[in-house]
C-alpha cells in the first residue's frame, strides 16, 4: 500500500507559479513606492538654485526586472530631460541580467556637472537608497516567507 495522490499533476506547479507573480507584483510595488519616496526626496533636498525647474523636474526612477524597464516614474512633460533619463536607465538597466533594480536619474545632460560641483541633485536620494532599500529587502522578505509557509508548509 502507497500513497496515491488525489490531484491534478499540475496543481503545486500552477501554485507556485501563483505565489511567484504576487511576489513579483509586490516587489515592482515596493520599488514603486520606494522611488517615489526618493525622488521626492531628492527634489525637495537640493542645495542649488533652481532657476527654470529643468533639473530638479529631470529627476525620475525606472524598475528594472531581467534588464527590461518594467515601470518608468519619470517626467513625460520635459522631452529631452525624459530622453537623457531613459538613456541613462536603458544604459544602466542592460547592464543588469537576473536582477530587480531601482534606478534613479537626474535626466538633464548638466547633472553630473552640478553635482560635480559639490550641490546635491540626486546625491541625498542615493544617500537614503542606502538605508531604506536594505529595510524594504527585510520587510519584503519576511512578509514572502511567512506567506510561504503559510501556503506550502515548513
Amino acid at each position: 500500500m502507497g500513497i496515491t495522490k488525489n490531484f491534478a499533476d499540475d496543481v503545486i506547479k500552477s501554485a507556485v507559479s501563483a505565489f511567484k507573480k504576487r511576489v513579483d507584483d509586490a516587489t515592482l510595488f515596493m520599488l514603486q513606492s520606494l522611488g517615489e519616496d526618493l525622488v521626492k526626496y531628492a527634489r525637495d533636498s537640493h542645495n542649488y538654485t533652481d532657476r527654470t525647474g529643468n533639473l530638479t523636474n529631470s529627476i525620475g526612477y525606472v524598475v528594472v526586472h531581467k534588464s527590461q524597464i518594467v515601470y518608468s516614474g519619470i517626467s513625460t512633460n520635459m522631452p529631452l530631460a525624459q530622453k537623457g533619463a531613459f538613456d541613462t536607465a536603458m544604459a544602466m538597466a542592460n547592464r543588469l541580467k537576473d536582477e530587480w533594480a531601482l534606478i534613479i536619474v537626474a535626466g538633464m545632460n548638466y547633472a553630473a556637472y552640478v553635482e560635480a560641483k559639490g550641490y546635491n541633485v540626486i546625491l541625498p536620494a542615493e544617500l537614503r537608497a542606502k538605508s531604506d532599500f536594505p529595510a524594504a529587502i527585510q520587510t519584503l522578505t519576511a512578509k514572502v516567507k511567512a506567506k510561504a509557509v503559510e501556503l506550502f508548509g515548513k
